[in-house]
């Protein structure tokens, strides 16, 4: 092998090893920024998630006093009703 083709062929190889290292830069960058993508969407969901639950246990809680209420109300028309059927 002569000195220009060695030299040519080590042009070569390090423009190949050039190449290997910026796809694998790359390819590092792109799987942070996936990652990163995930995070941001898992965050998101989970605060949506939290704002339901939130409005689950506030219906929960609308729900039980409403049915209290009418509860009592079915109470006091039951005893006023028993008033009247017990009248002479």
């Amino acid at each position: 092998m002569t000195d220009s083709h060695r030299s040519t062929l080590q042009v070569v190889v390090q423009f190949a090893q050039l190449a290997v290292l910026v796809i694998g830069v790359a390819g590092l960058f792109l799987t942070i920024g996936r990652r990163d993508e995930r995070l941001l969407t898992n965050s998101n969901e989970i605060a949506e998630l939290r704002d339901i639950a939130t409005d689950l246990a506030k219906a929960s809680v609308e729900s039980t006093t409403t049915n209290r209420n009418q509860d009592r109300q079915l109470n006091d028309l039951r005893e006023r009703l028993a008033r009247l059927e017990t009248r002479p």
